[in-house]
């Protein structure tokens, strides 16, 4: 019967308790019901292949699996080989020299199996898969021709010589040979069993029993067919489920696979590898430490590279929100794709400024060049800008070359960031610069090499920042050595040879440095071209049925490689001692009380084999009242265990109450194993003791005469005196019993005593297959059993075994010897095949605890990556991204909100504490203080008052937060204000605990830093600027008017406007006016400072009271332009002289409170 596989999950109707336990966390299942035989991808991520392919990968697992069994084929049969060499002693020398020849015929096509096993060469890969289909074949074949031909050169033959061997082959053909079931049962067992059946009958000695001894091996050898035939059905049943579980094992591995690549490129799209790999080995851990965890680390020689769109303003009036966040990502994608050419490590995108760095984490000597071909480059892609809003925009360049501490700062929202003196110095070299050139400064210059000519820039000039640290600074002006990627080379490449071909094959053109930058903006988009001229272009763009397809046969062949990689019984070794223990304890505990389904059905072999007994013996042996109650009693108990054992395994048929009587049975593994013990144990010894009533009483009444025994034995009749004298049975029992079983015993003549001797071959192959029983139980078993059978057969028996050697012509060797050697080779041969089912089972548990295992590591660091990259992307932001994996990678995601809330907080007196000073570790010291204040701040968000509060990011010691970004909440368009703007109190009470955190770690820290907050209300545009690198920020109006409130306010206080106090006014919130404000591109705004809240005001409405509708809903879509200004924050304030400065007014803001010039530490609006 050819398996026929579903593409579900296979049913496992008995399981037990503690395997049940140790499943991994659930996955979405699929029934069977559910999957049909076709081709596709369900959306539960299920591979469904096509049912040939899913029987063919089957069949071939199968039969590899099977493969293992072969050895212990020829292994029996091998012994059996020996016992006919050396057991008939008195064969001639011919039949001695064939059987010689074919032990060495057995032992070349085991040779065979080795030819190219492990060889790399095709050849002979090849020859071994053929011969891995011959061999099984030729080896049986062997073992049929053997037969055959030992039978036929016997002088004299009975039907009683080879059955014990006969039991064993039939038995032995279905439960090794790694052939399918169909050619199996309908050729080769089938063939076995007539053969073996029907020549010892047609060869034998005439025999007045010779009809009954033909049925009674017909039944002996039937019954060793079906046991074969049931173990055959419970492996495949084993193989099949293994089989599943590798397959479904391997599609939850695929999803979970797929899943973790979108999230880690999400991750490292963000993070640097090295750092995103420390951060998920501490995720979870528990640290000792006072100090929070910083992954923070100094780089020295380091470029940085600070470019800002000048113009930017103009343009972006003109443009809706959502356009304009379109046309910065698709100028800030092209920008990455420049970054990855250049080698440059992305830092942050600050509204309409791009930053990145060179020569970190990795070290390069080229930093310097990189950097400035980077620049370059990015002049030239500004064209795009240009020629999309029609505005002569420009890119500003500037580029310092020093010392960097990057990492990454709080628990939320992580940003990796750069920090140091030379940042700031860098983004002064950008503001001092010129629009359309690349302004470095001399330290730069110094790394450069000679590749680029330069002019005197005179920034110092320009920008006293860099005349106090002593800074020249220089202008781009030409470009000495040309830099040429291996893309564009390959482009340079093929035009060449389109253009001139050349004999040779050799190019030796030079891409120039505008020929270069060019290319660079769309290097994949030239080359497809080039494609296309050649006539070679490649289809880029697949369906969605192709990708499918794509998917299935990768999926077929990952499912096929992991199949063949499955032999675990040749690496098995390693995790098991010689008794095939598991080493590790936990794992041997697990596999003692686990059990496969069905488990219990090869008892069945035991209460069959029982029954047998009584038919076979029936048909040739005496038909005693004694015989019938010996065999028949040990039924019921048998019976008995076996229902109880069965029970749990049929279900569905039986009461609950007697399943759940069953289950609990086998539950106990020493219950269990006893049941099976006693089974064995009482097929075994039913046999004996119906051995030894026959001696004992066939001698009482002395059916065998004493003259047959002096004909017999050629002995004389002291022997028969000794008979007479003997301690026999009658006088150890009761003399009324002696005298029942005296006419219980018919006064025939007991023939064929070695039946017995035969029918525990039979019992030994019921033992075999238990598998409630581990090898080493089995084979004590088999051996003491095999054992005693022999002990009476040569000292109990010897007397009926006289009689059949009289009737074989008083072979040199007695019947008794041969019985017992056949016996011994059936043990020996089962025994070995006993510890290769112990041995399959456990590679079997071991594969599904390393299936188990798998998941549970695939799922750990899909968990861990979903941690961190919800710790990188706001949650809803972070699922778009992943979920829709078939996106373009400049895919734009953009929302609009109507009503937000947002807040800055920034710490202006942390300039004044960071130093690069020796004692503070160059500012790694100032640094860890700061990660403590964010990650405090970020541990309020962990609150439930605050969980609709988003941290949008921190830019060096300000904090930026919002609320109202919640895509499932909706309102009623007549709701109240106190219930439209809730969230906007719970951002005023979350400022408000920003105060408070900060005040109790002045108290620890005896430091005296204060708040600086800005808060505003009113439509934003959030979304997602660089989708190869996703930034989340928020842009618009409200976020520039937050920004602005902040920075114009004063330490210690919240600013806010007079729409914003207005609507926190019901919310019981008392404010101060302050007076009129400057705000660039807003005019005079009047703004207020909050003073506190009353205590008879009502708490705010957390959001999460509101209705939520979450598929349903959709973000309240704005309408409003942005405004914007040029503003990008340093990431850390360098202390400036106390007089008034000169600075660029597209840079700066002055404070009214201090009357001093400064940069402000934030930006997150498009300026």
């Amino acid at each position: 019967m050819e398996a026929n596989l579903e593409n579900g999950q296979m049913t496992n109707a008995s399981t037990s308790k503690s395997h049940s336990q140790r499943q991994t966390t659930s996955r979405r299942r699929q029934n069977d019901s559910d999957v049909a035989g076709g081709v596709g991808i369900t959306g539960g991520g299920v591979v469904i292949l096509p049912q040939h392919v899913l029987n063919e990968l089957y069949h071939n697992y199968s039969i590899k699996q099977r493969r293992s069994g072969l050895k212990w084929f020829v292994f029996a049969a091998a012994l059996f080989n020996i016992w006919t060499i050396g057991i008939p002693w008195d064969q001639s020398a011919p039949t001695r020299v064939i059987n010689c020849c074919m032990l060495v015929a057995y032992l070349a096509l085991t040779a065979l199996l080795h030819i190219g096993r492990r060889s790399g060469k095709p050849a002979l890969r090849r020859f071994h898969q053929i011969l891995l289909i011959i061999v099984p074949r030729a080896l049986w074949l062997l073992s049929i021709l053997h037969f055959t031909v030992y039978v036929i050169l016997q002088p004299s033959f009975s039907p009683r010589d080879l059955l014990g061997w006969a039991i064993l082959l039939n038995f032995l053909v279905y439960v090794t040979l790694p052939l399918q079931l169909i050619f199996l049962g309908l050729s080769i067992g089938c063939i076995t069993y007539f053969i073996c059946l029907s020549l010892p009958v047609g060869y034998s000695r005439w025999d007045s029993l010779l009809s009954n001894q033909l049925a009674a091996n017909a039944v002996l050898i039937a019954t060793a067919a079906l046991i074969g035939l049931l173990y055959y059905f419970m492996g495949e049943a084993k193989q099949k489920r293994a089989f599943l579980e590798a397959k479904k094992s391997l599609e939850v591995k695929m999803v979970i696979e797929e899943q973790s690549a979108e999230q880690e490129r999400l991750l490292l799209s963000v993070l640097p590898k090295h750092v995103a790999i420390k951060m998920r080995e501490d995720l979870g851990s528990s640290s000792s430490e006072a100090f929070k965890k910083i992954y923070m680390s100094r780089h020295e020689n380091v470029s940085i590279l600070y470019a800002d769109i000048v113009g930017f303003t103009a343009i972006s009036s003109t443009y809706s929100a959502q356009d304009l966040v379109k046309m910065l990502n698709e100028l800030f994608a092209r920008f990455d794709r420049l970054a990855e050419k250049y080698q440059q490590l992305r830092i942050k995108i600050l509204g309409d400024c791009y930053y990145c760095i060179s020569g970190a984490p990795d070290e390069r000597p080229d930093h310097a060049v990189m950097c400035v071909h980077m620049g370059l480059s990015m002049v030239k892609a500004i064209k795009y800008v240009q020629q999309k809003a029609n505005s002569p925009v420009d890119m500003r360049v500037g580029i310092h070359t020093g010392a960097v501490l990057a990492g990454i700062l709080g628990q939320r929202q992580w940003q990796f960031d750069v920090y140091s003196k030379d940042v700031e110095l860098a983004n002064k070299m950008e503001s001092s610069g010129k629009a359309g050139r690349v302004h470095i400064s001399d330290k730069t210059l110094a790394f450069l090499n000679g590749e680029f000519e330069v002019e005197a820039a005179f920034g110092e000039k320009r920008e006293e920042l860099l005349r106090i640290a002593g800074l020249k600074t220089y202008f781009i002006t030409k470009v000495v050595k040309a830099f040429a990627s291996p893309c564009a080379k390959k482009i340079n490449e093929t035009q060449s040879e389109i253009a001139h071909p050349n004999p040779n094959g050799s190019t030796t053109d030079i891409v120039s440095d505008e020929d270069d930058n060019d290319a660079t903006l769309d290097d994949e988009g030239l080359l497809a071209q080039n494609s296309v001229s050649n006539g070679h272009q490649k289809v880029i763009a697949v369906t969605a049925d192709e990708e499918e397809q794509v998917k299935l046969e990768n999926f077929k062949q990952r499912l096929k490689d992991e199949l063949v990689t499955r032999d675990g019984h040749e690496n098995l070794t390693k995790d098991t001692n010689i008794f095939l223990r598991f080493k590790n304890p936990q794992l041997e505990q697990l596999y003692a009380v686990y059990r496969e389904p069905y488990s219990s059905l090869p008892l069945l072999a035991a209460l069959l084999v029982q029954c047998i007994d009584v038919l076979y013996s029936y048909i040739v042996l005496p038909r005693s009242t004694l015989h019938f109650i010996n065999i028949a009693a040990p039924l019921v108990p048998i019976a008995m265990l076996v229902v109880i054992s069965l029970a749990e395994s049929f279900s569905g048929m039986l009461p609950k109450f007697f399943v759940d009587v069953s289950k609990r049975f086998n539950d106990i593994t020493f219950v269990r194993e006893l049941a099976a013990i006693i089974i064995a144990l009482t097929i075994g010894f039913s046999n004996v003791i119906d051995m030894f009533f026959f001696v004992t009483f066939v001698r009482t009444e002395h059916i065998v005469s004493e003259s047959e025994f002096n004909v017999t034995a050629s002995r004389d009749s002291d022997i028969n005196l000794e008979v007479e004298g003997m301690v026999t049975a009658e006088h150890l029992l009761p003399a009324s019993f002696v005298e029942q079983m005296r006419e219980a015993v018919p006064p025939e003549r007991v023939l064929y005593p070695s039946y017995l001797s035969n029918f525990g071959v039979l019992i030994l192959i019921a033992i075999a297959v238990i598998a409630q029983l581990t090898h080493l139980t089995k084979i004590l078993l088999l051996l003491s059993i095999a054992a005693l059978h022999c002990y009476f057969n040569i000292f109990i028996m010897q007397d009926l075994y006289a009689l059949e050697d009289d009737l074989e012509h008083q072979p040199i060797i007695s019947t008794r010897y041969t019985a017992s050697g056949l016996l011994l080779v059936a043990a020996l041969a089962l025994s070995t095949l006993a510890r290769h089912m112990d041995h399959e089972d456990r590679v079997i548990f071991k594969w599904k605890t390393e299936v188990a295992e798998q998941k549970e590591t695939a799922n750990d660091m899909r968990q861990r990556n979903e941690a961190l990259v919800y710790n990188v992307l706001p949650v809803h932001v972070a699922e778009h991204f992943m979920k829709n994996t078939k996106r373009s990678h400049d895919d734009l995601y953009s929302q609009s909100y109507a009503e937000v809330g947002v807040l800055f907080a920034s710490m202006p007196n942390f300039s004044d504490f960071y130093s690069e000073e020796t004692v503070n570790n160059q500012g790694l010291e100032c640094l860890r203080f700061l990660n403590e204040v964010i990650s405090d701040f970020d541990a309020l968000l962990e609150l439930p008052q605050f969980q609709d509060i988003i941290k949008i990011k921190t830019i060096g010691s300000t904090y930026m937060a919002a609320s109202g970004i919640n895509l499932q909440r909706t309102l009623r368009n007549d709701a109240p204000i106190t219930e439209r703007w809730s969230h906007l109190a719970i951002l005023v009470e979350f400022a408000m605990e920003l105060k408070h955190a900060l005040q109790s770690i002045n108290e620890q820290s005896f430091n005296h830093f204060v708040l600086k907050m800005g808060i505003n209300h009113g439509p934003i545009t959030a979304g997602v600027i660089g989708a190869r690198k996703p930034h989340y920020d928020i842009w618009g109006n409200t976020v520039n008017v937050a920004s602005r409130m902040e920075s114009t306010g004063k330490a210690g206080a919240i600013q806010v406007t007079e729409e914003t106090c207005n609507i926190l006014q019901p919310f019981g919130y008392k404010f101060l006016q302050r007076g009129l404000v400057a705000v660039k591109g807003k005019g005079q705004l009047m703004t207020f400072y909050l003073q506190g809240k009353s205590q008879s005001s009502a708490e705010p409405v957390s959001s999460g009271a509101v209705e939520l509708n979450g598929q349903d809903s959709s973000a309240l879509e704005s309408t409003s332009e942005l405004e914007t200004s040029d503003i990008k924050m340093p990431l850390l304030k360098m202390n400036a002289p106390e007089q008034s400065l000169e600075i660029d007014q597209d840079q700066s803001l002055k404070n009214d409170s201090a009357g001093q010039e400064r940069v402000g530490e934030f930006q997150s609006l498009l300026e």
